[in-house]
């Protein structure tokens, strides 16, 4: 070998290590970002309860069958029968659904709202996109339960809190399930923030899938599960027969409308999809506040058990047509 193919080889080898060595780099960056752990105190504290707008409610305490502790707020309606379970996303926390969760006990629902395993007030767990905080719902499922007997239950979920309420909604105790800015699989989703942040910070001379693998080794390695384990559209078919709302933003970056196109395509018959202009992710409800609530809460009125008070009723009957 003559030294210029020496110098040559060098140089190929110090490359190749190179692009090894980023490739790697950037894909234990991208399970980083994606596993960091949630903000814990002060902020899950400093936030508001129940008691700052007013409503009737209880703290709660229960616990998963895995033994993880959760916190929660339960918003009565005695003489009703119909529950809303409502459920944060990834990194978020029960106090940022106030909002929502206030107009749904004002216009006649029982609500239960928790922060999922490791966010909020719960205790420290290991969390996941979904997969793992299927638990979660199943204890909240039986809180629900013990509050109201015979409760008939409708879920309301944002993001991930979307996600855990497709993977377990075929619960048969769940009557309706409405959706915001939920993905139809992680998988998918990544693929596209790959892309996206390629873009943005590669000036797209590569397509940012390629760490993609580089990303599920590390994610894998923290114990974590794989990407394609979650996957609410290939839950769906289970719910072919059970009422799902999808709300979406049309400006939705990080989860593309065609997520939620596709898991509505699969039962058009019993789906629905409002997709909101103008909307970013878990957005939609901030654009216009009155009409989202409106729309949600006469979502579950239709497909929830009437309550067992008929003057309650019909005063929801009469709110929901008032928006029309």
């Amino acid at each position: 070998m003559t030294a210029g193919l020496a110098i040559a080889a060098v140089i190929g080898l110090g490359f190749l290590g190179l692009v090894v060595g980023l490739w790697v780099l950037l894909g234990w960056l991208g399970a980083w970002r994606i596993n960091r752990p949630p903000s814990y105190q002060p902020d899950a504290n400093f936030a508001f309860t129940p008691w700052e707008l007013d409503l009737e409610f209880s703290t709660i305490e229960f616990k998963t069958a895995d033994d993880v502790r959760l916190h929660g707020w339960f918003l009565p309606r005695p003489s009703s029968r119909r529950v809303v379970i409502v459920m944060h996303g990834y990194r978020g926390h029960k106090a940022q659904l106030l909002g929502i969760s206030s107009y749904l006990w004002r216009a006649g629902f029982n609500v239960l709202l928790f922060d999922f395993r490791g966010r909020g007030t719960s205790d420290r767990a290991s969390i996941s996109m979904g997969l793992w905080e299927q638990e979660d719902l199943k204890a909240a499922l039986e809180v629900a339960n013990k509050q109201v007997p015979r409760a008939t239950i409708g879920l309301l979920g944002y993001s991930v809190g979307g996600v855990v309420a497709l993977l377990g909604g075929s619960d048969p105790r769940v009557a309706a399930i409405a959706v915001d800015s939920v993905f139809a699989s992680q998988r998918t989703m990544l693929e596209h923030v790959a892309r996206r942040e390629s873009r943005q910070y590669l000036r797209g001379w590569l397509d940012g899938r390629v760490f993609l693998l580089a990303v599920e080794w590390w994610h894998r390695r923290w114990g974590k599960p794989p990407f394609s384990a979650i996957a609410p559209e290939a839950a769906m078919p289970k719910l072919a027969d059970k009422p799902v709302l999808v709300i979406h933003g049309s400006q939705d970056a990080l989860v593309p409308r065609q997520h939620a196109e596709r898991l509505v395509a699969i039962s058009p018959d019993k789906h629905e999809a409002w997709f909101v202009k103008g909307a970013h992710h878990c957005g939609a409800y901030f654009v216009d506040r009155p009409a989202y609530s409106v729309r949600v809460a006469a979502f579950f009125n239709r497909h929830l058990e009437s309550s067992s008070n008929p003057q309650e009723a019909v005063g929801l009957h009469r709110v929901e047509t008032a928006s029309h």
